[in-house]
C-alpha cells in the first residue's frame, strides 16, 4: 500500500523586512566591510553596459556584497556557445542576457533596485544611464559595427559627464583590466587612443588601439593570428578567466567606494600555475615571433 503525505504550505525562510533582510544578508561582511563602507555600497549606483562573459561576471558578486543599485544594457540572447563560461542555463537559451539578470538579482536581494535595457545602450537612454552612475563597467563586444560604435559613444559620454569606468578582456587563462577615471578633467578618451580606435575597422584593429597587445598572452597569440588570418573562427573564452573578474570586481569596487581611488587595472594569468618553469620558458621564447608576426599583420589591417 502506499501512502500519502499532505505537503505543507512553504514557510518563508527570510525576513520580509527590508533593513532585515539587508543586515541579514551582508551581515558576514563585517570584518573586512565596515558599516560605513556597507551603507555606501548599498547606495553606489552601477552601470554595467554588456552582460556576457565579463559584464555578466560582475552582476552577481556585487549583489552579494551588497550593492542595490543597477542598470543593466545587453541587446544579446543567450546561445548555446556561451555556457561554457556563462553563468546561464540550456532553458536559458533564447533568453535576453541583461533581463536574465535582472531576474537572478532579485533572487539573492528581492529589494534590488535594477533596470534593465534588452535594446543595450541606445542613443535614446545612454546620456540619462551614464549620468545616473556613480561607476560605469563597460564590457561592450566590439565583434560588430555598432558594438564598436557603442562603446567608442559611452567613453565619450563618460569623460563628458567625468565618470570612472572599468574594462576588462578574457582572453585564454589571462584576466586583464583596466581603469579611465574620467573624473580627471585631462584625461582623453581612452586615454589619447580614440581616433586609432574610431578610424579602424577590423574589430582586433579597434580593440588594439587601446588595449596593448602585450595584454594577450603567449598561450593565445595562435587565436589571435587565426582571428587575423582565417575566416569563420570564433574567439575562443573560458569560464575560469571570465570567473576571475567576479573575484577582482569585489576589492576593485570596494576601494572605489571607501576611497574614491580607482585602480589602475588588473593581470592575472592561470597559465603559469599550472605549467613548470621550462616549459613556460620555451612558450615565451615561441611568443617573440608570434607577436612580431601578429603585430605586422595588424598593421596591415585597415
Amino acid at each position: 500500500m502506499s501512502s500519502v503525505r499532505k505537503l505543507q504550505p512553504q514557510q518563508t525562510q527570510w525576513p520580509q523586512d527590508r533593513e532585515e533582510y539587508y543586515q541579514t544578508l551582508t551581515t558576514r561582511n563585517f570584518h573586512f566591510v565596515s558599516s560605513d563602507t556597507q551603507k555606501r555600497l548599498r547606495d553606489i549606483k552601477i552601470l554595467i553596459a554588456g552582460c556576457g562573459s565579463t559584464g555578466g561576471a560582475c552582476i552577481e558578486p556585487l549583489a552579494r556584497l551588497g550593492v542595490e543599485n543597477f542598470i543593466l544594457a545587453d541587446n544579446g540572447e543567450y546561445e548555446l556557445t556561451n555556457l561554457n563560461r556563462q553563468h546561464a542555463f540550456k532553458e536559458n537559451i533564447g533568453q535576453n542576457k541583461a533581463q536574465f539578470h535582472a531576474d537572478n538579482l532579485t533572487g539573492i536581494n528581492p529589494f534590488v533596485n535594477v533596470k534593465y535595457f534588452t535594446e543595450g545602450l541606445s542613443i535614446e537612454n545612454i546620456d540619462s544611464t551614464i549620468q545616473w552612475a556613480d561607476i560605469i563597467i563597460d564590457a561592450i563586444d566590439v565583434t560588430s559595427a555598432s558594438g564598436i560604435a557603442m562603446k567608442l559613444q559611452l567613453h565619450e559620454r563618460a569623460q563628458r559627464e567625468h565618470k570612472a569606468v572599468l574594462t576588462a578582456l578574457d582572453i585564454g587563462f589571462r584576466q586583464w583590466g583596466r581603469s579611465y577615471d574620467y573624473r580627471n578633467e585631462h584625461l582623453d578618451v581612452f586615454d589619447g587612443a580614440y581616433d586609432a580606435a574610431k578610424a579602424a575597422k577590423h574589430p582586433l584593429k579597434v580593440l588594439f588601439s587601446f588595449v596593448p597587445l602585450s595584454a594577450v598572452p603567449a598561450h593565445s597569440l595562435n587565436l589571435l593570428e587565426d582571428l587575423l588570418t582565417k575566416r569563420d573562427v570564433s574567439a575562443s573564452q573560458l569560464g575560469c578567466t571570465s570567473d576571475l573578474l567576479s573575484a577582482i570586481i569585489v576589492p576593485v569596487i570596494l576601494r572605489f567606494v571607501e576611497s574614491g581611488e580607482v585602480v589602475d587595472g588588473w593581470d592575472i594569468d592561470l597559465n603559469p600555475l599550472a605549467k613548470p618553469f621550462k616549459a613556460r620558458m620555451q612558450e615565451s621564447f615561441r611568443a617573440f615571433f608570434a607577436r612580431r608576426r601578429i603585430k605586422r599583420l595588424l598593421d596591415q589591417t585597415l
